[in-house]
C-alpha cells in the first residue's frame, strides 16, 4: 500500500533570511491565525525569495510540488486537487505537467506528486475553473468540487470532482459568493 499525506507544507524565505512554515494536517490541524497573521504582516515589508510547496506523507517523507497555487487534499488522501490562475506566478514552474490553462486549469496529483490527470472542464473555451469547493451532497457531507465561471465574471457553477476520472461533474447548483 502507497504512502497517504498527512499534511500540505509551504516554506518561505524572506529577503533578510527570515524563514516561515505553515501546514494543514489532514485532521484539520493547522497553522495558527495569529502566526499566518504575523507573517502576512511582515511579507508587506519584506520580499519573498523563496516559496516552496510539499505534501508530507505518514512516513514524514516530504514531495515537492512545483506550483504556488493552494493544493486541496482528497477525502482519501491519496492525492491533491490544484486549481490553476491565469498565469503562473514566479515561484510556479510554468509548463506540463505543473500548470495548464483555462478551460482545463485544474489538475489532480498523487501523494508521489505525479500527475494522475488534468481536470476537463466541459464548458470549453471562454470558461475556467475557478476555486475549490466543498459541499454537502447526500452520502458525503464533505464533497470536493470546482466552481466554474465564464471568463471576466466570477465562478459561479458548482461542479463534483471525482478523483478517479478527469470528467467534471454536473450538479446544476449556481453559487454565489
Amino acid at each position: 500500500m502507497s504512502q497517504l499525506i498527512s499534511e500540505i507544507r509551504t516554506k518561505w524565505e524572506f529577503d533578510d533570511g527570515v524563514l516561515f512554515e505553515d501546514f494543514v494536517s489532514w485532521t484539520g490541524t493547522s497553522t495558527s491565525f495569529d502566526d499566518l497573521k504575523k507573517y502576512a504582516l511582515y511579507a508587506q515589508e519584506h520580499i519573498v525569495v523563496r516559496f516552496e510547496r510539499y505534501l508530507v506523507l505518514e512516513n514524514g517523507v516530504e514531495i515537492r510540488l512545483h506550483v504556488s497555487e493552494m493544493p486541496y487534499l482528497l477525502e482519501d488522501r491519496t492525492g491533491v486537487l490544484v486549481v490553476f490562475n491565469e498565469e503562473p506566478s514566479k515561484f510556479s514552474t510554468p509548463e506540463f505537467p505543473w500548470f495548464f490553462n483555462c478551460p482545463d486549469n485544474a489538475a489532480i496529483y498523487n501523494a508521489d506528486g505525479s500527475l494522475r490527470f488534468q481536470l476537463q472542464n466541459s464548458s470549453g473555451i471562454g470558461n475556467y475553473i475557478g476555486i475549490a469547493h466543498h459541499t454537502e451532497i447526500p452520502g458525503n457531507p464533505n464533497a470536493l468540487g470546482v466552481l466554474v465561471g465564464t471568463l471576466e465574471h466570477d465562478p459561479e457553477w458548482l461542479y463534483l470532482v471525482d478523483p478517479d476520472s478527469p470528467k467534471l461533474i454536473p450538479t446544476g447548483k449556481w453559487i454565489r459568493y
